[in-house]
């Protein structure tokens, strides 16, 4: 009876085992592999220094005693230009023992627009020896979004409250922009600052508006304008200036942004006009 018991026993648990198995259970040496990227989306910061890679994984459930070939194409979607980045052929592959192959991706610092993001799309087109994954989640297509920066030392972040004051007045030898403290947020990526601000206080003040900048590798960049809907007949637009200030990455405690009042005239207001601006932290 007793011997009874324990197999009943032992089958109980080897029934249960089975039933809680979910997913499918693949044999490394001999079964079929099957490939995709492991994630669909990066974002690469692409710094000057000439060395700023990164890699795209592809990974396939089983090994092989050879190195089986990763073929791809590029996405017609795509927004980079080929010169801003290059795919190094001998990473293509998956290397003979192992799970995975790394796709080595240098990004081209003097080719990618000084702002903003471009993208390259990978499709997976094929892996020796493996099949594409069909389930509808597959993960066949990876997009690597590059733009330039180059890294903060000491603590710098050039985030929180910082006191704005005006250095060089706009039209009509008013401050552009409304002083006092505001608040630097990071905007689309980690080079990407904004803040918000009124303008134009001896006229009774207008706004606020937001505002972008991006700090990249010693230049503080604004890489657009913003059209106030106010002025003199016309509607001031208020944009980069004339060259960029620069910044020291290893001190955040002041910096300064210039910009154009009345960029084109347009505002009826006596423009263009160059203006700067300091930020000190608070």
């Amino acid at each position: 009876m007793k011997k009874i018991f324990f197999f009943l026993i032992g089958l109980t648990v080897v029934l249960s085992s089975c039933e809680r198995t979910e997913g499918p259970i693949y044999d490394i040496n001999n079964g079929v592999a099957i490939a995709a990227f492991n994630r669909p989306v990066q974002t690469f910061p692409v710094d000057d220094s000439g060395n700023s890679f990164t890699e795209v994984v592809v990974g396939v459930p089983t090994v092989s005693d050879v190195d089986r070939n990763i073929t791809i194409s590029i996405d017609p979607a795509s927004t980079a230009d080929p010169s801003e980045y290059t795919i190094d052929p001998a990473s293509l592959v998956i290397p003979a023992g192992e799970f995975v192959g790394r796709i080595r991706v240098t990004g081209n610092f003097n080719n990618i627009p000084e702002t903003g993001q471009t993208n390259a799309i990978i499709n997976l087109e094929s892996v020796d020896g493996a099949e594409l994954d069909p389930g509808a989640t597959a993960t066949l297509s990876h997009r690597v979004n590059f733009f330039r920066f180059c890294p903060f030392g000491d603590g710098s972040n050039f985030l929180g409250t910082y006191e704005l004051s005006t250095v060089t007045t706009g039209i009509f030898g008013v401050e552009t922009f409304i002083a006092g403290n505001v608040t630097i947020t990071e905007g689309a990526t980690v080079a990407d600052r904004q803040f918000t601000s009124g303008l134009y206080a001896a006229f009774g003040g207008f706004g606020p508006y937001v505002w972008n900048f991006s700090l990249i590798c010693g230049e503080v960049v604004v890489p657009g304008s913003v059209n106030t809907g106010v002025g003199c007949g016309g509607s001031i637009v208020v944009g980069p200036g004339a060259t960029n200030a620069t910044y020291d990455s290893n001190d955040d405690s002041e910096f300064f942004i210039n910009f154009t009042d009345d960029v084109d005239g347009g505002g009826g207001c006596g423009g263009p006009v160059q203006v700067q601006i300091r930020l000190t932290r608070v």
